[in-house]
């Protein structure tokens, strides 16, 4: 089983950013990231660095920057900026980049990936993803109701513009002749984050991977690999199911929880009281639940921490370095 890391990067920037958060984002129901962390945003870019390094150096296979947009309460890190920054410290650890389709042009993302892509180790992952909160449709301009079809566009111009293909479109964006350079030397896998029926079905039909939704319970997620490997086989794509989860390792169970619960009660992701969704605990325990999703049809995680305290996040990656990565490497 392999494990990759999707660090934090939407931070607080002040005390009130919990407010707004539990104000609300929480009250709409909406996939919401609970602002934590030091204010500064040099601080925590300096942070951000020293995870980067501390996850390569613990032997993670994998390392994703992720997206957001039009934030008021939080500072939100632009992916394509802050992965460039820290291919640095990832080395030749692969590493992926995930866009929230609707907000890109086609054009302009495939161009930063192609750029990406000649400074990573090869080959660079691209992950597109819907979006879900309202007032960032709202902040574009863009109705909420077309994200899927959107998404679904840019996947198929940003697979061809980094083919190297000459791509003509008239749809949401207008292309005429439109080729980029550099293109990747090896080619992109394109996965599509996806949580409910149409939005996995589209993973399976167009996409070289499908990224879970951190909070589909077990039950959930045993019918959405299904319909997922079934558009995969109607497609004659290779299954490559990819498991989000949240994570924390500490010492013991009981340490574990008690840094997380006043996280849960404060609203994290409007989801975190279903336990059952997360990997919290010792590395026993952890090690245990990992076993379980290798069972289901996961044989790779992309883990997030769910504290905000920097130390505590290094701490817990170190554990997943020592403990967790070895005893999973061959389940």
């Amino acid at each position: 089983m392999r494990i990759g890391a999707s660090p934090r990067f939407l931070y607080a920037n002040g005390d009130h950013s919990l407010r707004i958060y539990r104000e609300v984002i929480i009250p709409r129901g909406e996939f919401g990231d609970i602002p934590l962390g030091v204010h500064d945003a040099r601080v925590q870019a300096a942070q951000l660095l020293e995870l980067a390094a501390t996850t390569r150096q613990a032997g993670f296979d994998f390392f994703m920057i992720g997206d957001s947009h039009a934030v008021p309460h939080a500072n939100a890190f632009a992916p394509t900026p802050t992965l460039a920054r820290l291919l640095a410290a990832t080395g030749e650890m692969p590493v992926g980049l995930f866009y929230l389709a609707p907000f890109h042009h086609p054009v302009i993302a495939a161009e930063q990936v192609g750029t990406l892509a000649a400074f990573a180790p090869e080959p660079l992952t691209l992950i597109l993803g819907n979006g879900d909160v309202s007032s960032q449709f709202a902040a574009f301009g863009i109705p909420k109701g077309s994200r899927g079809r959107r998404t679904e566009e840019q996947i198929q111009l940003i697979r061809g513009l980094l083919a190297g293909e000459q791509v003509s479109h008239d749809g949401f964006h207008t292309l005429s002749q439109v080729r980029i350079n550099p293109v990747p030397r090896v080619p992109t896998p394109i996965w599509l984050a996806a949580t409910r029926g149409a939005a996995v079905e589209r993973a399976g039909r167009l996409a070289d991977g499908w990224e879970a939704s951190p909070g589909s319970p077990p039950d959930e997620l045993v019918e959405q690999l299904a319909l997922y490997r079934r558009a995969c086989a109607a497609s004659g794509r290779a299954p490559n199911p990819v498991l989000r989860r949240d994570i924390f390792v500490a010492g013991t169970d009981d340490e574990a929880w008690a840094a997380v619960e006043p996280i849960l009660t404060a609203g994290y992701r409007g989801f975190g009281q279903a336990r059952e969704t997360m990997l919290v605990g010792s590395a026993a325990t952890v090690i245990e639940r990992l076993r379980f999703y290798r069972h289901l049809g996961f044989d790779f995680v992309l883990v997030r921490h769910i504290v905000g305290e920097h130390q505590l996040i290094l701490d817990s990656t170190r554990r997943i370095g020592d403990e967790v990565i070895p005893a999973i490497r061959d389940i």
